[in-house]
């Protein structure tokens, strides 16, 4: 069934997941081989095949959860085993197609479906937190968030709780007169997650708006023609770094990629 999904060009059809889906429930005896088939699959095929083969393991464990119980379902437990270096073939797909990975790790959260343990390692590999490097430029990435149309009414506590699901946060400076704030956390990836999740969300009743805000180092007269708002991040020219730029003061309020340092 898996190498039929090559006779048709992504996205895969419904129709083609319910059998998929169906054929590996038939063969729940065989859930070994089921698994390490999906496993194999994921390892040789193209990028473009990537989504649609974790497509096919969210389906698979999602139908097995809801037709023998999340305590006797035997795929997902299976699937962990190996799911790291599943996973390092997943992140193959297409650069555009990565949120599609983040958007199934937190269905997969949300629902409990693998422990806390198992998804966070995923969600660290997702590099799709981190933009595009440029020739001979250190990326200073943020890790903060400027958070608009706030309420009046909406406390720093009611921000730490919404932006605390996501990971640590260094700290959060709220301009009520403005309604704004400037949330900075600790990881680029958990600053990542909070932004595509948070979209739309409504804290007192009122929509918020997210964006990328520079972190307190690049704001510094010689670095802000270097920000980058769409990806977050300031591409400082080498050539402009010295022995004496103050690297820990450059990096506040965000994290230096490691592939990006100067030699």
């Amino acid at each position: 069934q898996l190498s039929s999904l090559y006779d048709m060009k992504p996205p895969i059809s419904k129709a083609k997941m319910t059998a998929i889906t169906k054929g590996a429930i038939k063969a729940v005896k065989f859930y070994k081989h089921v698994v390490q088939s999906v496993e194999k699959f994921l390892q040789k095929c193209r990028p473009e095949y990537k989504i649609p083969g974790l497509y096919v393991i969210d389906s698979i464990v999602r139908q097995s959860r809801h037709q023998f119980g999340a305590d006797k379902d035997v795929f997902a437990p299976r699937f962990s085993k190996n799911v790291t270096y599943t996973f390092y073939f997943i992140y193959q797909c297409t650069g555009e197609e990565k949120s599609k990975v983040i958007r199934v790790l937190n269905l997969w959260q949300k629902n409990a479906v693998f422990p806390p343990e198992v998804i966070q390692p995923l969600f660290d590999m997702a590099d799709s937190s981190l933009p595009p490097t440029k020739k001979e430029a250190l990326s200073v990435c943020s890790t903060t968030l400027w958070v608009g149309h706030l309420s009046k009414l909406v406390q720093q506590e009611e921000l730490s709780d919404t932006f605390g699901q996501y990971g640590e946060i260094l700290s959060i400076d709220l301009i009520p007169p403005r309604g704004c704030a400037f949330v900075c956390m600790h990881r680029r990836q958990d600053a990542y997650r909070a932004l595509t999740k948070l979209a739309g969300h409504k804290l007192q009743g009122k929509a918020i708006t997210l964006a990328w805000a520079p972190g307190k180092g690049v704001k510094a007269k010689e670095w802000k023609d270097f920000w980058e708002v769409d990806q977050g991040v300031s591409y400082v020219p080498w050539q402009r770094l010295s022995q004496m730029t103050d690297l820990e003061a450059l990096e506040e309020g965000g994290s230096f990629d490691e592939e990006t340092l100067p030699p």
